[in-house]
């Protein structure tokens, strides 16, 4: 196996075996959230895998047991929207780029994700977890919407009945219907995890590599046009709902944040929504 690269908030490692680049996420003092820092640091590798064809797969797992937090509970106090606008749009464009790499792409959750992560996951081809884990898109506890591609995108990689269940309840996802959605292509035992990852990546490197890579460019390209017009439309209902400022509300020590009722945010979001269309319509003309 080799290593290389020098990042702070990742490690990597390239085994020739399998002809794969693994990639794990090493921040475990921040329960691996996805920090602006940790983004760049990935597109920036993403960016240099698209020219390296030579490499089979991408395996991205974490150092902790529970693959991340997504979000950064103890700093979204201090963010503002502009702040929290950047990290979804990062994230956004780094999902929508590892659907298009020339590599398969696995992801192994462990004993579960939520927020961003389990946004951060939708890039992924294959995705793999433990039989117990706790897999959730509950951005709305923390005053947020899953606007890096939890609405739009997860709504067309899996039923749409199983996206509004999982984002509008924000409850943890229940192990069957994980695997029924597709969600979840392959659960392990903690004994047998590395065996089934090895037997992965090694079907994977006995593939024919042009016909893999264009086999994957083929499958995104039939989804392509639902992707583009969803991303458009999740920044769009994402900048009017942090009118509200909620996810300034969220203290972890506290078990119910005092949220802006419905009824007082209404009118704001409103206006917010025409304000954008206004400036939309300017543009064009």
């Amino acid at each position: 196996m080799q290593s290389f690269f020098n990042y702070l908030t990742l490690s990597t490692r390239l085994e020739k075996t399998t002809r794969t680049l693994f990639v794990t996420l090493n921040r475990p003092d921040w329960q691996n959230a996805l920090r602006l820092e940790m983004l760049f640091e990935l597109e920036g590798l993403l960016a240099w895998c698209v020219n390296k064809v030579e490499i089979n797969s991408i395996f991205i797992n974490s150092s902790s047991p529970f693959f991340s937090n997504g979000i950064d509970h103890h700093s979204l106090k201090d963010l503002n929207a502009q702040s929290l606008e950047r990290i979804n749009n990062k994230l956004q464009k780094i999902i929508f780029a590892m659907m298009q790499l020339p590599q398969t792409i696995i992801m192994d959750l462990g004993e579960g994700c939520s927020t961003l992560a389990s946004e951060f996951s939708l890039g992924a081809d294959i995705r793999m977890c433990s039989r117990e884990a706790k897999i959730s898109f509950n951005h709305s506890h923390f005053g947020l919407i899953p606007a890096a591609g939890g609405m739009s995108m997860l709504s067309v990689l899996v039923s749409p009945t199983y996206a509004r269940n999982w984002v509008l309840s924000g409850m943890p996802i229940e192990k069957k219907a994980l695997i029924e959605s597709g969600f979840i292509n392959h659960c392990y035992d903690s004994d047998s995890r590395s065996f089934r990852v090895q037997e992965l990546l090694q079907h994977i490197s006995l593939l024919a590599p042009v016909q893999r890579i264009q086999s994957k460019l083929g499958l995104f390209e039939c989804l392509r046009p639902q992707f583009e017009a969803g991303m458009a439309m999740d920044k769009k209902i994402s900048k009017a709902s942090m009118v509200s400022e909620d996810w300034r509300m969220i203290r972890p020590d506290e078990k119910q944040a005092q949220f802006m009722p419905a009824k007082s945010m209404s009118y704001s979001v409103k206006l917010s929504l025409i304000k954008t269309e206004d400036t939309q319509v300017k543009m064009e003309h």
